[in-house]
């Protein structure tokens, strides 16, 4: 959400479609002219975007936010991965120019920092998340790494923190209101979340053969009834063990 708040008011401010914002005219007229090539065009103000997602967000949660211990920790950690999100998109920024010459040739070159488009953002954070980190607090403030091995690492910026794991969705546990996967019908053909290598947690699958009997090929007789045929299909339904 963090993210897509500084995308979406930064995209805004280069459209002209807001008063308090424009381009990045910092880096306006820099660069080092004896590689050919300056800075112009609309650079994506990706300062002002980040102050107003930080103000946004991370105050209304400070002001709402409940007291205790286990309150203190989850709001230091959700603005944590909210600042996760924000250094996400500037991370992916990168740099596109355009030539400027007689006949199309490229003496002299403008280029502009733009935003990468929120699709490659989001693939970003999707492997920031595969690779987020379990933390344990040391007090108020302040988190480390849980493992043992990696406690003297700092946790940056960048990096998405939680304090436990989710439940095994895989395994069936009635306590957490968790129904488990066995028995449930997957898609061997499937390579998504319905397929039988994933939805099956690895345990493999049961195949049957299910015999269906309907009604087909109908039609309506005069006067005034409708007549049909039974069919018969097999079909096989494969089920998680």
């Amino acid at each position: 959400m963090a993210a897509g708040l500084v995308h979406a008011v930064t995209r805004s401010c280069s459209s002209g479609n807001m008063t308090e914002c424009s381009c990045d005219t910092s880096l306006q007229g820099s660069g080092p002219p004896t590689e050919g090539w300056h800075w112009g065009g609309c650079s994506d103000d990706i300062k002002y975007g980040t102050w107003f997602s930080r103000r946004f967000i991370d105050h209304a949660a400070t002001v709402n936010a409940s007291s205790g211990r286990a309150a203190d920790a989850l709001l230091t950690i959700n603005q944590h991965n909210s600042e996760a999100g924000r250094q996400a998109i500037v991370k992916t920024m990168s740099t596109e120019c355009r030539c400027h010459g007689v006949s199309g040739s490229c003496a002299v070159k403008t280029c502009w920092q733009t935003m990468s488009p929120f699709e490659r953002v989001g693939r970003y954070l999707k492997e920031r998340y595969e690779h987020s980190v379990q933390v344990t607090g040391r007090s108020k403030r302040k988190f480390r790494r849980k493992e043992k091995e990696q406690r003297r690492v700092p946790v940056t910026r960048d990096e998405l923190i939680f304090l436990n794991k989710s439940p095994n969705y895989c395994l069936e546990d009635r306590r957490l209101g968790v129904a488990g996967t066995r028995g449930r019908r997957c898609n061997r053909a499937s390579a998504g979340p319905d397929g039988c290598n994933l939805l099956c947690c690895g345990r493999g699958y049961n195949t049957h053969v299910v015999r269906r009997v309907e009604r087909c090929e109908c039609k309506f007789v005069w006067c005034c009834y409708v007549r049909c045929r039974r069919c018969e299909t097999m079909s096989d339904v494969h089920t998680c063990k």
